[in-house]
């Protein structure tokens, strides 16, 4: 009987390319043009502490431009753009860690900015910056 060893290294060898040629694609994802967001400055707070982060309001077209997948949870749906709509927030991986310790347990649950509650849907992979230095993303009624 003759051994697969190289069958299997072979497979290996192809899965590994694949996945290389994934994450190559995934970080040339293209940038969302301007139009799309706006840059604002919100107030976080937790355990009785506030403090300024940078956030965007986005655009329905913003991650659909960005062709850039959460890394966990998911993205805005098409009827949370409209106004009345339930408050939700992308995280940005850095500000995940930082704020949350990384705790995959953070999608569903609710965090303060400006003193509304919005749900946390999703985290988005650390390559994934635009606008530069934002660390969450809220969708932009219109």
């Amino acid at each position: 009987m003759k051994s697969s060893a190289p069958f299997a290294a072979a497979a290996l060898l192809s899965c590994i390319l694949a996945a290389g040629c994934a994450q190559t694609r995934e970080t040339s994802a293209t940038s969302p043009p301007e139009s799309t967001y706006q840059i604002d400055s919100f107030e976080f707070r937790q355990s009785g502490n506030s403090q300024k982060i940078r956030g965007a309001s986005v655009t329905a077209d913003f991650f659909q431009s960005a062709q850039v997948a959460p890394l966990l949870g998911r993205s805005f749906l098409s009827e949370e753009y409209r106004s009345g709509r339930q408050q939700i927030v992308m995280l940005s991986k850095r500000f995940w860690q930082q704020q949350f310790g990384g705790n995959p347990q953070i999608i569903g649950t609710t965090v303060h900015l400006n003193g509304q509650a919005f749900t946390v849907i999703g985290i988005m992979p650390t390559m994934f910056d635009v606008p530069s230095g934002v660390d969450i993303w809220v969708p932009k009624a219109g």
